[in-house]
């Protein structure tokens, strides 16, 4: 299967992006098309699911940055209650 260069970009973004917040990005074919989950650690879970994964890797930039900020508060919160 080849993927346009659209598509190989926005997947390249996602993984940068992933790879700066700490999180390996995961690419998986469904009969509705892709779904782009997250690993971080032991966890992981979906981020987003579409039909055309170019559009798809690209949508998914929102949830992982709105996680990262969720990860990211709750790691302050720890920092502070351990003081």
């Amino acid at each position: 299967m080849a993927f346009d260069d659209d598509t190989l970009q926005a997947i390249g973004e996602l993984l940068a992006l992933g790879e700066q917040e700490g999180f390996g990005i995961t690419f998986t074919p469904d009969p509705e098309g892709w779904t782009v989950g997250y690993m971080r650690g032991m966890g992981g879970g979906d981020l987003l699911s579409g039909f055309d994964l170019g559009d798809t890797a690209r949508a998914a930039m929102r949830p992982l940055l709105e996680l990262a900020a969720r990860y990211e508060a709750k790691r302050r919160e720890r920092e502070e209650q351990e003081q």
